[in-house]
Formats: C-alpha cells, structure tokens, sequence
C-alpha cells in the first residue's frame, strides 16, 4: 500500500490565504458590475466656504480658468466662514476648524492647533480638512508683504525682497496651489504678517484666525513642493511653513518640514559655495541666505527635540552672508544666530548623540567645559542687551528687533542649560550642618542661574494672548525655571532664594494655565513632563527653602 505523498508545511496556512483571496475577488467583480461604492466626500457644499475647493490634484485638472482663491470684489477684504463639518479628503495631513464662536480666547491653552501629523500607522484614511481661506485684495496683501519685510524678514532674511514683489504684481491676480512654491510662500508671508499684528493687538483673536488660515493655504501644497518643486522658492516655502509650525504644541511637524527643506537645499547644493560662472554674486547670496536660515532651524530643532540635525559642519562649505546685502545692525544679529546654531549642534554632537551616550562622564564632563567657553566666546560678541525691567513701563511695546533678541537671549538660555547639566557637579547635596554656616555657597552651575534669572524676567515681555510665541519659547523658559529650582533645591540659603521663588511664579502659573486644557494636553507630550517636572521641583525647593527661612511660602499644586 502506498503512503499519500507529505504535505508541505504550512500546508492549511495557505489553502486558508488561497480561499480569502478567492473571496476577494469575487466581491471586487461584484462591485465593478453595480454603482461605485465609493461614497461622494465633496457633496458637503452647504456646510462650507466659497473657498472650498478640491484637494491639488483636482485643481491641477481643472480646465476653469477663473481663480476663487481671488476675492470677487477687489475694493473690500473677504469675509470668512469657518464650520466644524469639514470637507473630507483622503490626505496626510488632519486639520479641523475650532468653533471660534464657542472658543474660549481669554486663556493662552485655548488657542492651539490640532495635531498636524498624527503619529498613527501611514495608511491612506478618510481625515478632515478645513475650508481654504480667500487672499485678500491686492492693496490689503500689499500692505501685509510690507509688514513682513520690514519687520521678521529684515533680521532674518528668508525671502529677497525685490524677486518677491517682483513676483507678487506680476502672478497675484492668478495666485493658486498649481504654482506651489510661489503660493505656499506667498501664504507664509501673509501669514507671518497677521502673526506680528497679533502681537500689538489687545485682542487678537481676528489675527489669530487668519494668520491660522494662510498657513492653511500653505501647507496645501507640501507634498507638491516634496516631490515635484525643486526651486530655491521650494526650500524657501517649507522653511517658512516650519517657522509658523514652531508657534503650536507638537514641535514634531515643524522638525518634518526642516528635514525636507535641509534635503532640498541639499539636493540643490545649496550647502556648497557655488562658483558655476552662470551664478551672479546676487544670485549666490540669496541661496547662501536660505541655507542659513534652513541651518538655524535645524540646529535648533535638534537640541529641542534630542534629535540628529541634518547638516554636518563638516560637508559644508558656503561663505556667511555678505554684508553688502543687508543693513549692519540685521547681518550682525542674522550672523549672531547662525554662530550661535554652529554652538547648538557641536552641544548635541558632543554631548547628546548616541556616540556621546557611549562615553563616560567624566569624558562628556571634559566636553561640556570646551563648549562652555566656546558659548562664552560667543556671548562677547553677541548683542543680548535687552532694555531691563520693560515690563513694568507702561505702554511698553516690543519692537520687530527686541523680539528677535529676546528670542536670541532664550534660546542661549537653553543651550547654556542643555551644556550645564554635563559640567562636573560639587560632589553630593548639602548637609543641613553645611547649609547652617554663614557663607551661601555658589554651585558649579552659578553662571546658568544668573544667566536664568534674567531670561524668566522676559516671560513678561510675551504679548498678552500670543500663543504661538508661547509655544515657541516654552522649552527655553522651562529650562530657566527647572535651573532655578534645582539650584534652591541644593542651595536654599541662597540670599535669592525668595526672590527667585517669585521669579518662577509667573511661569508656574502659565504651565498650570495650558495643563488643565486636556485638548493641549493630548497634543504635547513635552507640556505634560514640563508641568510634571516643574511640579515636583517647586515642590522640593520651597521645601528645602522652608526649612531655612522663618517666612511660610505659597503652595504650588
């Protein structure tokens, strides 16, 4: 008798794949015999604007040469509709309207953006999209170019003034996403605009919405300008979209947007100095602009987040910016930020990457020491003189300059913390018989808590409402706060130690503000440990202050 020959393994596994692909392709043919079952997702006409319009693909074979992205009437600003039924689109980006009406705009976690790119498993899913926002009359977007050049554009320069309104008399009229880099960066633009007049408003909600709008717009063409735009206007575009993405809870979207704008410049050679005789020096100067503007954000975004930065010092070679083409005091701060990004990435270099990670402590010790009189030669020619005590004059208003250098002014705050934490510290915590003696003692870390006390003072000099401000220099200001705490911790007979108390107070109640909003909470991991840590530090040092001090001190819960 003859034995039946042996199945293979896995023998049922695939019989059982075999009938469920059988299956399948029974259901399709039924399907491509009856209607198309896939449901109309841009039927919702009486639930959105006059701007609505399909995604980019559909406006690319659009046939209609009328533009509605144009207001009908150029003697008046167009009115905006937002709704909370948004268009449906298979896309990768999630964006919803809030209800403006139903929002409440009193506090700094009302306003925040929902998360742009969902940290989910890529598969193509039904997300929603709001209704697009109309430009605005020629003459009122004339006026908004002018406020973005005069002001952000000026210290740090993304755009060339001259090509850009070049551009914008003879392509404003036909503006649409089938240009991308021209729309996305003339968005940016509008949008930074409406982002400063927020800024010196006492109520800026309007500002608010419309700069959220144009940015809209923008980030309606990135994977137009990923895949398809390689243009100088291209890495001009996601550079920009990624300074306005730096103003929202999740700094992840903003880091997406440096990458591809790093790896177009790259693409470009942007990072080489070009000498192809076909360049003008003018030409030259302009992609040495971008570059640097890319780097900056790069470093940044990198020490933020405790991530590799794309460009290494080392596959690099184009020249500073040239200081026949700005005004002195804007190339000396523009040039001041970009020594400050070279600090920035040799700090994470040395001390955060994984080859870091990988050496003792005593080597990344030796490390932090270099790069701390490195930071200090850079602060000797750096322009952090900031008027002192602004806050309390009144009427004070912060000008486009004194913005930028409070900005410059926190963010080597956090970078001389980021470098402080690996200096060598004075052995172990104080004894109470040490803390009782007469003379406070001053830790390893004293530079950092000076330079600290002054950076909380600016949490004053933050406008009233402006969220995106807010979320840009939160991780600055926490890492003054936490430098502070942690000193008290271990030094509360510091002659500062009650002052210092008050100083963190504002920030405390600004972090306690944005935690009791759970739609903010669920969108930044980084405000959740920040409140945590914060809390569990306040704690320790009015603790350890109590214990020195006969005066009762608040409670931080």
């Amino acid at each position: 008798m003859k034995r039946k020959p042996r199945r293979p393994a896995g023998f049922k596994y695939i019989a059982q794949l075999e009938k469920r692909l059988l299956g399948v392709e029974a259901l399709l043919g039924e399907r491509s015999l009856g209607k198309p079952t896939v449901p109309n997702i841009i039927s919702h006409k009486d639930q959105t604007t006059a701007a609505t319009l399909p995604d980019t693909a559909a406006l690319i074979k659009s046939h209609n040469e009328s533009n509605s992205w144009m207001p009908e009437n150029e003697l008046q600003v167009p009115s905006f509709e937002h709704t909370n039924n948004p268009v449906e689109f298979r896309h990768g980006a999630t964006f919803r309207v809030p209800d403006h009406d139903a929002t409440d705009w009193s506090t700094l976690g009302s306003y925040v953006t929902d998360r742009m790119w969902p940290r989910s498993a890529p598969e193509s899913r039904l997300v929603a999209l709001p209704a697009r926002q109309q430009l605005p009359t020629k003459a009122v977007a004339e006026e908004l170019i002018e406020e973005t050049f005069s002001n952000y554009n000026r210290f740090l320069p993304l755009f060339h003034e001259e090509d850009f309104l070049r551009e914008f008399h003879l392509k404003y009229s036909t503006s649409s996403p089938r240009d991308a880099g021209w729309w996305a960066c003339l968005n940016v633009v509008l949008s930074i605009a409406h982002r400063l007049r927020a800024i010196r408003t006492l109520d800026p909600t309007q500002e608010h919405i419309l700069a959220y709008g144009y940015a809209q717009n923008a980030l309606s063409v990135v994977s137009e300008l990923n895949v398809s735009d390689r243009s100088l206007s291209a890495v001009q575009a996601l550079a920009g979209m990624a300074c306005l993405l730096q103003g929202t809870p999740d700094p992840e979207p903003a880091a997406m947007l440096v990458a591809a704008a790093l790896r177009l410049a790259q693409l470009m050679n942007l990072h080489r100095e070009c000498s192809s005789p076909g360049v003008t020096e003018s030409e030259a100067e302009k992609r040495r602009r971008v570059f640097w503007k890319v780097y900056i954000l790069d470093k940044d975004v990198s020490l933020r987040t405790g991530r590799p930065f794309g460009q290494d010092d080392d596959d690099m070679d184009v020249l500073l910016p040239s200081k026949a083409s700005l005004e002195s005091g804007n190339l000396d701060l523009f040039n001041c930020r970009i020594g400050l990004a070279l600090v920035q990435g040799q700090v994470y270099k040395q001390l955060y990457s994984v080859r870091a990670g990988r050496q003792t402590a005593a080597q990344r010790a030796i490390a932090a020491q270099e790069l701390s009189s490195l930071l200090s030669y850079w602060k000797s020619s750096a322009q952090l003189e900031i008027l002192e005590d602004f806050a309390a004059l009144p009427g004070f208003q912060l000008s486009g300059e004194m913005i930028h250098k409070v900005v410059l002014r926190l963010t080597y705050l956090h970078c001389l913390t980021m470098i402080d934490r690996h200096l060598p510290l004075a052995a172990k915590p104080f004894s109470n018989q040490e803390l009782s003696r007469s003379e406070p003692m001053s830790p390893p870390g004293s530079l950092c808590v000076a330079e600290a006390r002054k950076a909380i003072r600016l949490i004053e000099a933050i406008p009233q409402g402006d969220c995106a401000c807010v979320w840009m220099l939160l991780h600055a200001f926490f890492a003054a706060a936490s430098s502070m705490l942690h000193n008290l911790t271990h030094n509360p007979i510091s002659p500062n130690a009650i002052s210092d108390l008050n100083l963190i107070e504002p920030f405390l109640r600004l972090l306690e503000t944005l935690a009791k909003d759970p739609n903010t909470i669920s969108q930044s991991k980084e405000l959740v440990q920040m409140h945590r840590t914060c809390k569990s530090l306040n704690l320790k040092a009015k603790k350890a202050v109590q214990h020195f001090s006969s005066k009762p001190l608040a409670s931080f819960t």
